[in-house]
């Protein structure tokens, strides 16, 4: 009787603890889940109040259509021109840009929110100067990722909604003491760790050409937002292209400066800490002059005096100016990612250009182009992401990223697995994959890797030196394809060499508008084939089948601190084109 009792209370303890463990688990499931859904309902009641506020600016500006058309047929000289001149009145023009960046986000969903700082702003420029304000009374965008006071900077993780920046940084400071007007923050990629251009607070941003195609990334709403017409000046950061790729696919300019031309205290950066690539911060327009107007505004005593790291190098008008003819190189690939035949035309025509203004062109080859992306990945990726997982815990994940953010969870033996497996198909992708992994991360490593990038800087430029006639700088494709169905941009590595390049080697580079894609192009892409024959490949090909209409930029390159030089080159690209 007594075995029997044993052996029953030995059931019962077996059956309490299973019992027991249900229980915890479904606790566990339960509690997870009611945590999901008040994260999702804080995200959505975010999106809601910022709509709102988007709304009410719709319905508020309705009767001002007709008068706002007048004003948006104009640049960025014409407005600030007719405002100090008094021709126009300060309000006017804030309502005119705040209705039509309204109006083109409800199509393309490029604007987070409205700044409500932007009516104080001209009660203050009432008072003002206007002659001693180059920006007077000019509406201008922010990328989202820019602190302004009172404003979240959420870069698309819930735990920064409700928690509003207490100061300006540096550069919306300068902005507004040059007479600028910030009246909108725009979207980008969770993170901004991608060339996609969506996150799951804002959601997923539109190219202003067509629906349902990627404007790049990740200064994606700068992008959409101005191609649309909702903008004359914007601002984006650019750690791989994040500038110079959205302008490319959306059919605006876009400039990436040196490193630390500009001040980019005030950021909301997607990897602190990470220094041997930094993210730089740059102006985006319609047009040249545009930007050129931006960086002779920003590059002022006001700046230097607010962040005393950046160099105090106001902006070299003589070198824009300079009448010289100029010698360039140029390249249509780089050996790593082929670009499709409208890319390579661009380059071309941007060539043919410059040769007609008189200037001298010359091939360039650059040097080793897999040891630069072998040596930007690894710095990007030292970590093997250990900083964007730690961000990410408790948060929802967007969707298209997800693969990127699989690969730095995955244990080092499935890694190493994996990349043996791939290494069959091919070698750039196995060593990609492994290189998102951080390798062994340690500081030895990491000295090891400076060493290398300094070793490459020194070996590119000796390279560019090496030239019988010294170039004043490159024209270069900004990317090996065009805008076209979001799936095909999820991939941030195989398709950055182009821009990421330039950010390894620290060289002011910008993209502007050259033609747009013909169905002689799309027709060539038949024949068309990588230098590798691998899924990167594939993937260039396909993503650009439907891409008839779509806009295609030239890259322009100066030496590291030849910032005008490279502005210089893109005027004459831009002038030289009205006379092809």
């Amino acid at each position: 009787m007594s075995e029997v009792a044993t052996l029953y209370g030995i059931r019962s303890i077996r059956a309490s603890c299973i019992s027991a463990f249900l229980v915890g688990g479904t606790s566990i499931l339960i509690l997870r889940w009611l945590k999901y859904q008040r994260l999702q309902s804080k995200i959505r009641q975010k999106k809601m109040k910022e709509d709102d506020v988007i709304d009410k600016c719709l319905k508020q500006l309705h009767d001002k259509e007709q008068d706002a058309a007048i004003i948006l047929e104009k640049d960025a000289k014409e407005i600030i021109l007719a405002l100090q001149r008094g021709e126009l009145d300060l309000q006017s023009v804030l309502d005119a840009f705040l209705l039509k960046a309204c109006a083109v986000t409800k199509k393309y969903n490029c604007v987070t929110s409205v700044m409500s700082s932007a009516e104080k702003n001209l009660k203050t420029l009432e008072q003002a100067n206007a002659s001693e304000m180059p920006l007077f009374g000019l509406p201008v965008s922010l990328k989202e990722s820019f602190k302004t006071q009172g404003m979240d900077s959420t870069i698309g993780l819930s735990q920064y909604i409700g928690k509003p920046e207490l100061e300006d940084a540096v550069l919306v400071k300068v902005l507004r003491h040059c007479g600028a007007v910030p009246f909108v923050k725009t979207n980008l990629p969770q993170l901004m760790l991608s060339f996609s251009s969506c996150n799951p607070i804002y959601g997923e941003t539109s190219n202003p050409h067509k629906l349902g195609f990627t404007p790049g990334g990740s200064s994606a709403g700068e992008g959409s937002l101005i191609g649309a017409g909702g903008s004359l000046l914007g601002f984006g950061t650019d750690i791989a292209g994040s500038i110079r790729q959205p302008a490319h696919m959306c059919g605006i300019c876009g400039f990436k400066p040196t490193m630390n031309r500009l001040s980019k205290q005030g950021l909301q950066g997607s990897l602190p800490g990470q220094t041997l690539i930094s993210a730089t911060l740059g102006p985006m327009a319609r047009d040249v002059e545009t930007l050129v107007l931006a960086m002779k505004t920003l590059l002022c005593p006001t700046m230097f005096k607010l962040d005393p790291s950046v160099p105090p190098m106001l902006f070299n008008t003589e070198v824009y100016t300079t009448k010289r003819k100029l010698c360039i190189g140029f390249y249509t690939d780089d050996g790593y990612n082929k670009p499709i035949p409208a890319v390579q035309r661009a380059v071309k025509k941007a060539k043919q250009a410059l040769e007609l203004a008189g200037h001298k062109l010359i091939p360039f080859q650059v040097p080793k182009i897999d040891e630069a992306m072998r040596i930007f990945t690894a710095a990007v990726y030292g970590d093997g992401g250990k900083m964007t997982l730690n961000r990410l815990k408790g948060e929802v994940e967007e969707p298209r990223l997800k693969s990127l953010y699989r690969k730095w969870r995955m244990p080092s033996v499935f890694r190493w697995i994996i990349t043996f497996y791939l290494s069959l198909k091919s070698p750039r992708i196995a060593k990609d994959f492994l290189l998102h992994g951080g390798e062994s991360c340690t500081v030895d490593r990491l000295w090891k890797l400076e060493c290398e990038a300094a070793k490459y800087k020194k070996d590119f430029f000796d390279l560019w030196e090496s030239k019988e006639v010294e170039l004043d700088g490159i024209i270069c494709p900004p990317f090996p394809v065009v805008a076209g169905p979001y799936k095909h941009f999820e991939n941030m590595t195989a398709l950055m060499s182009y821009t990421a390049l330039y950010n390894l080697v620290n060289c002011p580079a910008g993209v502007l508008p050259v033609t747009k894609v013909t169905q002689a192009d799309i027709d060539q892409l038949h024949d068309f084939s990588g230098h590798y024959g691998d899924a990167w490949d594939a993937n260039v090909k396909d993503a650009c089948r439907q891409s008839v209409g779509m806009p295609v930029g030239v890259q322009c390159v100066a030496k590291p601190w030849q910032d005008e030089m490279c502005l210089k080159i893109m005027r004459e690209i831009e002038l030289g084109l009205g006379n092809i």
